[in-house]
C-alpha cells in the first residue's frame, strides 16, 4: 500500500507540473501579443520627453530669437496683404497707371521722332527745294496782288524741319501759256515783258534767272537763288512748236537743260564710313519743261502726240553730255525706230513737265459741277474725307491719269494729290465756272508732274485769288535730292603677268666653219 501511495503521489505532480508548464506558456504567448503596444507606449514617452526637453531648449533660448520670429511673421502677413491688394484694384490706380504707361509711350514716340527728325536734317544737306509755277494768263496781264504768291517761295516751307540757315526755294520755275494773242509776230509783245517784269520783282533780288525764253505765247523763266549760283555748271535752252502743221507758235514747248554740281555727303572730318568710301557721280542733271498742248475734249490722241514730240525733238536737241551712253540693245532699237524720247527721260536725274496740258474730265457739265459743289459744302462743314471722296469721283474721270495708267503718254511720270478744284473754265474776274452759251466742262488742265526719284512733295495747290484769267495758276514745291548717283564698282581683279621660266637655256655651240677643198 505504501507503494501504491507513492506512485500515485508521484503521478499528481508529474501532473501539477505539466499544468504549471501550460500555464507558463500561456502567460509567455501573452505577455509577446502585448509587447508592440507597450513598445509604442514607450516611444510616445520618449518623444514627449523630447517634446519637453524642446519646450525646456526653447524656454531656455535667448529673447532675440522670439523678435526675429515675430518679425519674420509680419513680414509674411504684409506680403499676404500686397498679394490682396494686387488682386483687388482701385480704378482710379488703373487710370493713373494707364495715364503714366501713355505718357511713357508718348516719351517714346517723341524719342522716335526726335531720331527721325535729326536723320532728316542730316538728309537735308543734300537736297534743295524746287518750285515750279504753270499759269494760263488768257492774253491779259496779272496785276502785281494777284501775282503776290510768287513772294513765298522766297521764304522756307514750313512743312520742312526748322532751321536757322534754311531759306526760300533754291530753283524757280514760271511757266506760262497764252501771253499774247495769237497772231504771227515777229518780237514779242508787252505782255511778256510785263510777266518777266512781274517775276523778278517777285522774287527780288536774291534770285538771279539763268534761262528766259519766249515761244508764240509760251513763256519760260527759271530762276536759281544767288547762293547756289556757283553750283550750276550748264544751262541750256530748247523749243519745239507743236502747233498747227507744227509750225504756229500758238501751242508748244519750252525746256531747260541743267547740269548741277552734286551734293555728295563726304562724312565728318576725320570719319570714314562705308557711304563716304563709294564713289558717285560729280553732278546732277535735270530737265525743266513748260508746254501748251492741243485742246478740246475730243482730242486725247493728239495730246499725246504732243508729248511724244516734245520728248523726241528735246532729246534730239540736247547736248551730248545730258544723254548716257546707249547699251548696244538700246542702239539697235534706236536704228530700228525712233526711240520717242525715252533715251532722254532715261539720262536725266529730274524731269519736272508742267504747263496748260489740256486733259479734260469725260463726265457731263452738270455731274462735274454738281460734284464740285458738294465738294465745297463738305469742305466749310469740315468733312475733309468725304470731300476727298468726291473729289476721286471726278479724277476716275480724268482723260490725263487714264493716259499715265496706261502708258499712252508720260511714262514713269508722277503727280502730287490734288486737293485743289478744277482750274478750268472761269468766267474772267469771277469765281464761277464757264456760264457762256458754251458751257464748258470743269476740268484740271493744268498740272505738274515729274519723275518721282529722289522728290518729295511738299505743296501741290491752285491759287484761287488770281481771278483775271479763266485759268486758276497751279503751283508746287518739292523736295530734291541732288546727291550724285553710285558709279558701278571696277573689277578689283588684275590680271597677272605671265611668269618667265627662270631655265636658262643652254645656248647653241658656235663652231668654226672647216674650209673645204674644191
Amino acid at each position: 500500500n505504501e507503494e501504491d501511495d507513492s506512485d500515485a503521489s508521484k503521478e499528481d505532480e508529474e501532473e501539477q507540473r505539466e499544468e504549471i508548464a501550460e500555464r507558463d506558456k500561456e502567460d509567455t504567448s501573452e505577455v509577446a501579443d502585448s509587447s508592440p503596444a507597450e513598445e509604442s507606449s514607450d516611444d510616445d514617452d520618449e518623444s514627449s520627453g523630447d517634446n519637453d526637453e524642446e519646450a525646456s531648449s526653447d524656454a531656455e533660448a535667448p529673447i532675440g530669437n522670439d523678435i526675429l520670429e515675430a518679425e519674420e511673421i509680419e513680414e509674411e502677413e504684409v506680403e499676404e496683404d500686397t498679394s490682396l491688394a494686387t488682386d483687388v484694384k482701385d480704378p482710379d490706380l488703373e487710370v493713373s497707371d494707364a495715364a503714366s504707361t501713355e505718357k511713357a509711350s508718348d516719351d517714346k514716340s517723341l524719342e522716335i521722332e526726335d531720331t527721325i527728325g535729326d536723320d532728316e536734317e542730316e538728309d537735308d544737306s543734300t537736297k534743295i527745294t524746287v518750285s515750279v509755277v504753270t499759269w494760263n494768263l488768257a492774253e491779259a496781264s496779272p496785276s502785281e496782288d494777284e501775282a503776290g504768291f510768287i513772294r513765298r517761295f522766297r521764304k522756307a516751307h514750313p512743312s520742312l524741319s526748322p532751321q536757322e540757315d534754311r531759306k526760300g526755294s533754291d530753283i524757280v520755275l514760271i511757266g506760262g501759256q497764252e501771253t499774247e494773242d495769237i497772231k504771227p509776230r515777229r518780237a514779242e509783245g508787252n505782255r511778256s515783258r510785263e510777266l518777266r517784269r512781274l517775276m523778278i520783282k517777285m522774287l527780288g533780288k536774291e534770285y538771279v534767272p539763268i534761262a528766259i525764253h519766249s515761244l508764240g505765247g509760251v513763256q519760260f523763266g527759271l530762276c536759281v537763288r544767288r547762293e547756289i549760283l556757283e553750283e550750276i555748271e550748264i544751262c541750256h535752252v530748247a523749243d519745239v512748236t507743236c502747233g498747227i502743221g507744227n509750225v504756229f507758235h500758238n501751242k508748244g514747248a519750252i525746256c531747260a537743260y541743267v547740269q548741277m554740281k552734286a551734293r555728295n555727303n563726304q562724312g565728318n572730318e576725320g570719319e570714314v564710313s562705308e557711304e563716304s568710301s563709294t564713289k558717285r557721280q560729280k553732278s546732277v542733271k535735270m530737265l525743266f519743261v513748260a508746254a501748251h498742248m492741243a485742246a478740246h475734249v475730243k482730242n486725247v490722241d493728239a495730246r499725246n502726240e504732243d508729248f511724244w514730240r516734245i520728248a523726241s525733238e528735246f532729246e534730239a536737241q540736247a547736248p551730248p553730255r545730258f544723254l548716257r551712253p546707249k547699251s548696244p540693245r538700246e542702239q539697235a532699237l534706236v536704228d530700228a525706230e525712233d526711240s520717242g524720247g525715252s533715251h532722254l527721260m532715261d539720262s536725266m536725274d529730274h524731269v519736272f513737265f508742267c504747263g496748260d496740258l489740256n486733259y479734260r474730265i469725260d463726265l457731263p457739265r452738270e455731274i462735274t459741277e454738281y460734284t464740285v459743289m458738294k465738294i465745297e459744302e463738305c469742305l466749310q462743314r469740315g468733312e475733309e474725307r468725304k470731300a476727298d471722296e468726291l473729289r476721286l469721283s471726278l479724277l476716275r474721270h480724268d482723260q490725263l491719269s487714264r493716259v499715265m495708267s496706261e502708258g499712252a503718254a508720260f511714262p514713269g511720270f508722277a503727280e502730287g494729290k490734288i486737293t485743289f478744284p478744277p482750274t478750268f473754265k472761269f468766267d474772267k474776274g469771277t469765281k464761277s465756272y464757264d456760264m457762256s452759251h458754251k458751257q464748258r466742262v470743269p476740268a484740271f488742265t493744268d498740272r505738274i508732274l515729274f519723275k518721282p526719284f529722289g522728290v518729295r512733295v511738299l505743296e501741290y495747290r491752285s491759287e484761287v485769288d488770281a481771278t483775271h484769267s479763266d485759268h486758276r495758276p497751279v503751283t508746287g514745291t518739292f523736295l530734291v535730292d541732288i546727291e550724285g548717283k553710285k558709279l558701278p564698282e571696277q573689277s578689283r581683279r588684275r590680271q597677272r603677268p605671265k611668269k618667265r621660266s627662270r631655265r636658262k637655256r643652254p645656248r647653241p655651240e658656235i663652231r668654226p666653219i672647216e674650209a673645204t677643198k674644191i
